[in-house]
């Protein structure tokens, strides 16, 4: 279990390293690592090293909505340019005020 969580991080860690500033509400950027890892922990004791392949696939998934979202409005990215902005768009695509 600890290799799994190991492997897992290395994709989080540099997700984390490069999007932090856009992550909201900022209550998340405790509790994403918590979920993550406390699912990735669980897939790996009932799954075995099957949930790697699944936490790296779910950060894969995360990368491309993140590049498509940053193309379609005009961001690098990267290198967010604008992250207020960004985190803006965020909250009226998924409908919050």
């Amino acid at each position: 279990m600890a290799l799994d969580l190991l492997l897992a991080a290395i994709p989080w860690a540099i997700g984390m390293a490069v999007t932090w500033r856009l992550v909201w509400p900022r209550y998340k950027l405790v509790g994403k690592p918590v979920v993550y890892f406390g699912a990735v922990a669980l897939l790996s004791w009932w799954l075995g090293h099957v949930s790697v392949v699944l936490a790296w696939l779910h950060q894969g998934f995360g990368v491309a909505v993140h590049i498509w979202f940053c193309r379609r409005h005009g961001f690098t990215w990267y290198a967010v340019e604008n992250p207020e902005r960004y985190v803006a768009l965020s909250k009226e695509w998924v409908g919050v005020q």
